[in-house]
């Protein structure tokens, strides 16, 4: 009985730690006829924000990429990142860059 009770909070445990990694940004609902379109959005992300694309989608209420960034270390390496904006002005709400 202890080792079942034990098995399922492991479960549960990395459960909730999963979701808590996997957690989205909360970018503020809008009206779609207020975002950008998925274009021009895109066009900021490469033109004013300096990463390259390799996936792009909507997620909840976000833009959201995976793709590339440029290492602010003054050299030409490039770090994978994800991040997510907020589709009515392009703001950044959320990234996470692989050091």
């Amino acid at each position: 009985m202890l080792k079942q009770a034990t098995i399922t909070a492991l479960v549960l445990a990395s459960t909730l730690t999963t979701q808590t990694v996997l957690a989205g940004a909360d970018c503020p609902a809008a009206p779609r006829g207020e975002w950008l379109s998925e274009l021009d959005m895109q066009k900021k992300i490469v033109n004013e924000y300096g990463f390259s694309i390799r996936k792009f989608k909507v997620d909840d209420n976000c833009y959201e990429i995976y793709g590339m960034a440029p290492k602010n270390d003054g050299s030409d390496q490039w770090v994978k990142a994800e991040v997510y904006f907020n589709p009515v002005n392009g703001e950044i709400v959320k990234q996470d860059l692989e050091d």
